[in-house]
């Protein structure tokens, strides 16, 4: 058995090293630069770091230590002949992945296998969007690069070091949870900007749809600010918010099928009858959108104070939902669905779908979920408005009171 799992493991290094390699020989062949390895010596150099890994854990360590010295002196040496022999500077790319490719062979044999299958996969698509990568670094803008090192130390630098615990009388305040939010409203403009400056118009509207699967409230107040600085872009601003209702139709199905089923099936009509209004309403935006053509002038990719703003609306609407639950109990589950309607679906439709196993009827949970879906639709309305350009606003607020009624009349309906 265990001559079994070793060979296994050396198939594995050998097939994540061949991945690897058939990228590096692909972009050879392309003529996308100069490479010391290809199909065959990248397995190659997976399995010598398994077999580095064996021999250290049978004989010594040490025997580990000479493997990667090997490994890395014989590329170093590749190196420099590259470099001698083309007579100019040659970038140390497939140098550097053979080098990690070493190591995940040595992960591989540690039976650390989804870890090193990651890092093969994420190593490979960076090597495949060499040409992208740099298109990209050359036609950026000096604000857009000081845009994205904002952007990585709200996300990256200030929100680990923010405790994940509530605070206050009857725990109403969780500092790491709001910060979550102003990093998620940034992260949704911030991906908004670069699908829409790679891909125009429908890029924004495939990131609204995306963004809508997250959370289709915090999508709507990033386009909402979007809106105001393009102006000529509402219409597809607009239909990038009404899909991303469509994204948290089907994340609400997802979290109803995992948690209670039958509460899902009593509430399917009602869903699948929203999201087929949704998408013929959206249709005929689309058609609309297409008859302008408008060319668009980006922003900045980076907006703080709205996502500042909204996570201190969410705070306060988090507050009031904990109070609600403490002074109300069960009365007031549909006071708390309707209060977290506005920031957020997920708790209400995963606590309520969860009580419905024991403690509440389905039919209360229905109409309580069902509640804080029409809530969150007429929030985002209202958002757009509000915080929106002119048009953008009207699009998006005239779509949600027709989608609210609507879902009132299904409420009594069902």
């Amino acid at each position: 058995m265990a001559d079994f799992v070793l060979i296994q493991q050396f198939l594995i290094a050998l097939a994540l090293g061949a991945l690897i390699g058939l990228e590096r020989e692909y972009a050879h062949y392309r003529g996308k630069g100069q490479s010391y390895a290809g199909i065959r010596t990248y397995p190659l150099i997976a399995l010598f770091g398994s077999l580095s890994a064996y021999l250290g854990n049978i004989i010594s360590p040490w025997l580990l230590v000479v493997g990667m010295l090997l490994v890395g002196g014989m590329i170093l040496i590749a190196y420099f002949t590259i470099n001698e022999r083309v007579h100019k500077y040659v970038g140390a790319t497939s140098e550097v992945a053979g080098f990690i490719t070493f190591f995940i062979g040595v992960l591989v044999y540690h039976d650390q296998v989804l870890l090193a299958t990651i890092i093969t996969i994420t190593m490979t698509l960076i090597l495949y969007a060499r040409s992208i990568l740099h298109n990209f670094a050359r036609k950026m803008e000096k604000k857009e690069l000081a845009d994205t090192l904002k952007f990585v130390v709200i996300a990256f630098v200030i929100l680990p070091f923010l405790p994940d615990t509530w605070y206050g009388p009857h725990a109403i305040f969780n500092p790491y949870l709001v910060w979550l939010m102003v990093v998620f409203i940034s992260g949704i403009s911030f991906s908004g900007y670069i699908m829409l400056k790679w891909f125009g118009e429908k890029g924004i509207v495939l990131a609204g749809f995306l963004g809508g699967i997250a959370s289709s409230t915090a999508t709507t107040l990033s386009f909402a600010e979007r809106s105001r600085k393009e102006k000529k872009m509402f219409r597809a601003l607009a239909l990038g918010v009404i899909l991303a209702n469509v994204g948290m139709f089907g994340r609400i199905a997802v979290l109803l099928l995992a948690v209670n089923r039958s509460v899902f099936w009593k509430l399917f009509p009602v869903i699948a009858a929203l999201v087929v209004i949704t998408l013929v309403f959206s249709y005929y935006l689309w058609r609309k959108a297409n008859k302008v053509k408008s060319k668009v002038k980006l922003a900045s990719p980076f907006t703080i104070w709205p996502a500042l703003k909204f996570g201190a609306f969410f705070a306060v609407i988090i507050m009031l939902t904990k109070l609600a639950n403490v002074y109300f109990s069960t009365r007031g589950i549909y006071l708390i669905s309707f209060f977290s309607g506005f920031v957020d679906i997920d708790p209400v439709v995963l606590s309520l779908a969860q009580l419905a196993k024991t403690t509440i009827s389905e039919k209360v949970a229905q109409n309580g979920i069902l509640i804080g879906i029409l809530t969150n639709i007429l929030a985002k309305g209202s958002i757009a408005y509000w915080l929106g350009g002119r048009d953008f606003g009207k699009i998006v607020l005239s779509f949600s009171l027709v989608l609210t009624i609507i879902g009132i009349g299904l409420l009594y309906l069902f």
